[in-house]
């Protein structure tokens, strides 16, 4: 049970008030009817939403505004506050605070993406600077970083980086997954329930600006993004009389599907692909009558597979082998087959309540903001009018049994789990119980939608079939939802918990469940929409994308040879962070650790690992070093705290810097100290709080060490 701070933050008690003060708008006359005209504008203009959805991501776009925490590297310690090693030109000052937990982006994707822009040949497929084996960067996921090759057509979100300046090109990466996922729900929306787009417009901007998206950066849009489209295209090809239009479909289908496999994450893959081949199929049993078995079908099939099949080919050539290297690591390559029932937490399903106060403030040890994100959703309430639209008789009754079918296979997942055999036929062996959120989500969306296209169709069918008391009492047991969840939170999970916190997520969630069940359904979503937005509008730090990145000219200076033209050096950092060797990496600068997707045989072979220390060393890596004398005979030793990390711990009186293949050794002052021990370094000098050595070769250092 959650332990209650005795004193509630003023933020606790504004919460309800925001609430109760929230609740009178759905049945204010004037807003009704703005409502109401809005849904008809949508409906009878949609070109013009199309419209306003792109003019905003051009807007956003063109001023180069974007979402991404990488501030982060440039006023960190290791850059000195921002007057260090790495300069962020035209960076302005951001609205918020940069989000540390979005380390996958800032620390990881983001370096990557400036290393491909820095490179001298601009975008290689194998980025040598990013380890002494160098990077492939094909393996790299998600939204994916800019490489030059074919492949490249099927990463949307980097185009902007083969179009534009780096500030419009970061942009563009940053805004893409939001926009094209609110885009293509809208149209997938638009052909489930086609009579109300008004409605479909609320249900997809309140699915894109939920907690779970702002906290994993936006990733699970353009995880999204890629079946929601490829749902619209495949029924617009399963529609079309023109042969054409079937080409351009099969084309469009077949750089989607590409697309989606190069997301590269298969748990979010898997779910929402299910989902989405689940509700084709229900899609196509309602309109049985519109579908068409032609030319133009059979003449789709061929450019769908042509294109598919040429772009992940020229991937798969680029990148068979570094895929086979991480296949073979202990981490990911080993993970367990999974079967679901496997989160031994019962909080964990309805952690969504807590989104309002762990988003924002943080969370205690041991859980972090991403990881406990979710979505706002009605549990209650959408099983039981999804069930009940199930029937014959109710309109896209296959659709809705499509996604009924699937929240109630996500629920067995969760709870129960699955025969082994059937997750490993369906591939939800690589699917956690704890990444069910984003298809879930999406299901129940689908659902909210179904519904209010059946209450439009029988403005009464919810007073006669649905007495009073049992949306009263599925209101109760939404708010006793709320209760449970926090009376099951384990202390510490919350930096802060109280009563008014409690009270007012009672209030919301019990008041949206009441309206749903009246068929209030666009209050319902508009109450999930201003939690949403409660959550997220103050965790999402807004800045300028920078102009150019690059290194201080006194840091340039201590990183290049004496040679013309100078080139900068392969650097060794020394810290417990992988951050100054991604902070290098993002300026250009080679380095010999960082983030690395699979270990690099060559440079462990170097440095003499022993075959007994493989399993440590053989992950996907942030590979980091230390200092400390070693008792031991050895000069060296690795150690791996956690599934993702490798620490190599150096004696810097006995430790040969040459083996690293390093030219340089860069480290704060407190190591500093320690490595002008070493008979392998020269000191060369400081800038910004780092002090920088050369690697001596080998017979200078044994010299000075005889001497």
């Amino acid at each position: 049970m959650s332990v209650l701070t005795i004193e509630s933050p003023l933020r606790h008690w504004l919460f309800p008030v925001f609430i109760l003060l929230a609740l009178p708008f759905p049945y204010l006359a004037r807003l009704r009817q703005w409502g109401d005209q809005l849904e008809k504008t949508a409906q009878l203009h949609p070109h013009r939403i199309l419209a306003g959805i792109a003019g905003a991501f051009i807007f956003l776009v063109t001023c180069g505004i974007t979402g991404s925490s990488s501030q982060i590297l440039s006023i960190g310690p290791w850059n000195n506050g921002g007057n260090g090693t790495i300069v962020f030109e035209g960076q302005k000052p951001q609205m918020l605070s940069p989000r540390g937990v979005r380390s996958d982006e800032w620390l990881v994707l983001t370096p990557n993406i400036l290393a491909q822009w820095n490179h001298e040949t601009r975008f290689p497929v194998v980025n040598e600077k990013i380890g002494t084996a160098g990077q492939n960067m094909g393996v790299i996921g998600m939204t994916g970083v800019p490489i030059a090759q074919p492949a490249a057509v099927a990463r949307p979100a980097t185009w902007g980086f083969f179009l534009f300046p780096l500030r419009q090109a970061l942009s563009w990466h940053w805004q893409f997954a939001f926009f094209a996922c609110l885009l293509f729900l809208w149209k997938a929306l638009g052909q489930i329930n086609p009579q109300h787009q008004g409605f479909n417009l609320l249900l997809a901007l309140t699915f894109c600006i939920q907690p779970y998206a702002a906290a994993w950066s936006l990733w699970p849009l353009y995880a999204t993004f890629f079946p929601l489209a490829l749902f619209v295209c495949a029924i617009f090809l399963l529609q079309t009389d023109q042969k054409y239009k079937g080409i351009l479909l099969g084309g469009a289908l077949g750089l989607l599907l590409a697309g989606w496999v190069l997301v590269l994450y298969p748990p979010w893959q898997i779910t929402v692909g299910t989902l989405m081949a689940i509700l084709t199929l229900g899609w196509a049993l309602d309109h049985r009558s519109k579908i068409q078995f032609g030319t133009p079908q059979w003449i789709g099939i061929g450019p769908a597979l042509l294109v598919a099949g040429a772009l992940l080919g020229s991937w798969w050539q680029d990148s068979s082998e570094a895929i086979a290297l991480m296949r073979a690591t202990v981490y990911p390559g080993e993970r367990t087959a999974l079967h679901g029932g496997e989160i031994n937490a019962p909080w964990w399903t309805l952690r969504s309540y807590l989104n309002i106060e762990a988003l924002n403030i943080g969370t205690g040890p041991g859980v972090n903001q991403s990881e406990v994100s979710s979505y706002f959703l009605y549990p209650l309430p959408i099983l039981l009018l999804g069930l009940w639209y199930s029937r014959r008789s109710c309109l896209y009754h296959w659709t809705m049994r499509a996604c009924m079918g699937f929240i109630l296979f996500c629920l067995v997942f969760r709870f129960i789990g699955i025969p082994l055999w059937l997750a490993k036929l369906s591939l939800w062996s690589n699917v956690t119980s704890t990444r069910l959120d984003l298809s879930f989500a999406l299901a129940c969306t689908v659902v909210m939608g179904l519904v209010y296209a059946n209450l439009r169709r029988s403005a009464s069918s919810v007073q006669t079939s649905i007495s009073n008391w049992i949306a009263v009492g599925t209101a109760g047991a939404s708010s006793g939802l709320v209760a449970l969840e926090f009376f099951l939170l384990p202390p510490g999970v919350l930096l802060n918990n109280s009563i008014p916190l409690q009270i007012g997520m009672m209030l919301a969630m019990g008041c949206g469940a009441w309206w749903m069940m009246r068929g209030q359904m666009r209050a319902s979503a508009l109450m999930i929409m201003l939690l949403s937005a409660t959550a997220t509008l103050a965790f999402n730090p807004i800045s300028r994308a920078p102009s150019t990145v690059h290194l201080s000219a006194p840091s340039a200076a201590l990183a290049t040879s004496s040679e013309q033209p100078p080139e900068f050096l392969r650097t060794l950092a020394i810290s417990d962070s992988a951050t100054p060797s991604m902070m290098l990496a993002a300026a250009g600068v080679p380095t010999v650790g960082g983030v690395l997707y699979y270990p690099h045989h060559a440079f462990w072979e170097k440095i003499h690992l022993t075959e007994q220390d493989w399993a440590v060393v053989n992950r996907y890596q942030h590979l980091t070093f230390s200092l400390n004398a070693l008792e031991t005979s050895i000069s060296f030793k690795a150690h791996s705290s956690q599934a993702d990390t490798v620490n190599v711990t150096l004696d810097p009186r006995r430790f040969d810097f040459t083996t690293t293949g390093a030219q340089r050794v860069v480290a704060q002052e407190k190591d500093a100290v320690l490595l002008r021990s070493s008979p392998f370094l020269k000191e060369l000098g400081n800038h910004g709080g780092l002090f920088w050595f050369e690697v001596r070769s080998n017979e200078i250092a044994y010299a000075n060490t005889s001497q």
